[in-house]
């Protein structure tokens, strides 16, 4: 089986200094949190993936304006660096070159842009916003292997980070992107909506053409039954696998997934589209 990890974090010290004392968002989170300082390098990243056979891996960065564009130009030369190895890139609602910075990307061959609103302090229903969505539909419209966008979905950031709960990418926010800006594939990180109510998540995301979900750490804060039912409703077409590394590691997520999926009826077809197929299509690797 063909695994690539869509979801992976590239952290420093400070961001892992930031979570751990929280001890009840990691426990809430179900955050492997032990001995994680060794699992803060590329080489460690990539040691991982050898090991339990993952032959690829989406780095998700995210930034602030002011250095927005920097840390898209350092994940870019990262990733052309290592072989099996892509990045995302990131933008901002307030940034002031945001066509400039898309051209950028797609030369750069990045397809996803990744957004985490509550740490980059924007709301999703701004007017700003819109017109960044506006204008990524508007670029996906000229190119052959358009955007897609990763949204992070931590419904609990204002609980334990003290965030503007504005700038919280709920179920709710996120369907009314997908629903609104037809033109641009969405993902939802996490399933969706992290620590959200499982009601919430079956009553407002709804399956639609545009609209994916990645497994990360949902599968340690939903029950089996509960994400077995995301599954079903959703469909494998419409599923990426993603481990949130290095909060989680490679071997036991694959042995979790698989098992899930078996338990959900998927075929072996199935398995490999949510394992590899569907990120590899939306970064334009599909065939390769």
């Amino acid at each position: 089986m063909r695994i690539f990890d869509s979801h992976v974090h590239i952290f420093n010290q400070r961001v892992i200094g930031n979570v751990i004392p929280r001890t009840e968002l990691v426990r809430t989170l179900c955050l492997e949190v032990e001995n994680i300082e060794y699992r803060l390098s590329l080489s460690s990243l990539m040691e991982q993936m050898k090991e339990a056979d993952v032959r690829g891996a989406l780095m998700l960065p995210t930034a602030d304006v002011n250095k927005l564009a920097e840390v898209n130009r350092d994940f870019i030369e990262t990733a052309s660096r290592i072989p099996g190895l892509y990045t995302a890139g990131t933008l901002h609602p307030d940034y002031e070159n945001i066509d400039v910075e898309l051209l950028n990307l797609s030369r750069a061959s990045v397809r996803v842009i990744k957004l985490c609103s509550f740490s980059q302090k924007f709301s999703l229903n701004g007017a700003k916003t819109y017109e960044m969505f506006e204008r990524i539909q508007s670029f996906n419209d000229s190119v052959n292997v358009p955007f897609a966008v990763v949204l992070d979905t931590l419904t609990l950031a204002d609980r334990f980070f003290g965030t503007d709960p504005e700038h919280t990418t709920t179920p709710q926010s996120l369907m009314h992107l997908v629903d609104r800006f037809a033109g641009i594939k969405f993902i939802g990180a996490h399933m969706g909506g992290l620590g959200a109510p499982f009601e919430v998540l079956i009553r407002c995301l709804n399956p639609a053409p545009n609209f994916y979900l990645d497994t990360s750490n949902a599968a340690h804060t939903l029950t089996k039954d509960q994400f077995i039912q995301m599954l079903d409703r959703h469909g494998s077409e419409h599923i990426l696998f993603g481990t949130d590394w290095p909060w989680f590691n490679h071997r036991s997520e694959i042995e979790r997934l698989d098992s899930y999926m078996e338990a959900a009826g998927y075929t072996v077809s199935e398995k490999q589209a949510v394992f590899s197929g569907n990120i590899e299509t939306i970064l334009g690797l599909a065939g390769r």
